[in-house]
């Protein structure tokens, strides 16, 4: 079963599209202090909210719920963070196939 990261996440994702917690809480209908809640742990947001802040930032509902974060150079675009995500989420076998397919697009791009 997958571990919770929603308050990781939720910072994590809030932080790579350079939001405050106000801005976000705007965006949602809540104070900032409640995405400051949110993020350490202390509350969660209903069921019903989950969907909207995945919406306002861009990700899936699974993707702020459960992805691992992976630190690297924080410099990446969001997309190109997201794509790490995914990857990271893949299971070995679908892991090779992906990595094969990366392969190739990048040796069509190089010729």
């Amino acid at each position: 079963m997958s571990e919770l990261n929603f308050a990781r996440n939720l910072k994590r994702f809030r932080e790579r599209m350079e939001l405050s917690k106000e801005e976000l809480g705007q965006k949602l209908g809540v104070s900032g202090a409640t995405i400051g809640y949110w993020e350490s742990g202390r509350n969660e947001p209903r069921m019903g909210k989950l969907e909207n802040i995945a919406d306002t930032l861009g990700v899936t509902t699974y993707e702020l719920l459960f992805m691992q974060p992976i630190n690297l150079n924080s410099k990446m675009s969001v997309e190109q963070m997201r794509a790490l995500d995914i990857i990271h989420a893949l299971h070995s076998e679908d892991l090779k196939i992906t990595n094969d397919l990366m392969v190739r697009i990048l040796k069509k791009n190089n010729t």
